[in-house]
């Protein structure tokens, strides 16, 4: 049971800051419903930032493989992939980062240069990921990373594919004009800009 007493200056001083905040006696007595005395304490405890968090986590299935024949089409293969990623069933979009490997200074590098400077800042998610967000109902976690971020374009370069003329790719998704996601795959030996991001979590996520 809590010990908590105001005292009547105590009382008085925080009825005048909600005062002073604008607040009236029914935006008062909704605040003192339900759970949201909680919710205020624990958005002050964290000092007063707010903690973004997605629709839920995405849930990727890892007992069924990314198949690239299948998903793209005859000719494809995987020839290197992030053993990590491969580890993750559930991915929070809040925990990811996007980045796009440049260096300040840099206006583009080439798909090889970024595997190579990706791999050591974190996980590097998978075209698994990707086909599970291009599938997912509705689309939701996409839809809510255009929202909260603008992202708008990324690739995931946890999987490196190689098609049948021995050129190596990447899996990216992007967002159309329609507000719907669709695939493609980009060369390895293209430049990317800041603004080809690709999806990170922490090493020790």
């Amino acid at each position: 049971m809590s010990d908590l007493m105001l005292d009547v200056d105590q009382a008085s001083e925080l009825k005048a800051a909600f005062r002073r905040a604008g607040w009236t006696n029914a935006l008062i007595k909704k605040f003192c419903e339900g759970d949201n005395p909680g919710k205020t304490r624990q958005f002050l405890e964290s000092n007063c930032r707010f903690v973004i968090k997605g629709p839920s986590a995405l849930i990727v299935d890892r007992t069924t493989p990314f198949d690239p024949v299948k998903f793209i089409g005859a000719g494809w293969e995987i020839v290197e992939e992030d053993k990590n990623t491969l580890k993750l069933t559930t991915v929070d979009f809040s925990d990811v980062r996007f980045e796009s490997g440049l260096k300040e200074g840099e206006q583009t590098i080439d798909g090889e240069e970024k595997l190579k400077r990706l791999k050591r800042l974190g996980i590097r998610l998978d075209a698994k990921c990707g086909q599970t967000l291009y599938e997912e109902k509705g689309q939701a976690t996409l839809r809510w990373l255009y929202d909260t971020y603008r992202i708008t374009w990324f690739e995931l370069s946890g999987t490196v594919l190689r098609y049948s003329d021995g050129y190596r790719y990447f899996l990216y998704l992007r967002r159309g004009d329609d507000g719907s996601w669709g695939w493609a795959y980009l060369w390895l030996g293209d430049d990317r800009g800041r603004d080809n991001v690709s999806p990170l979590l922490a090493s020790n996520t």
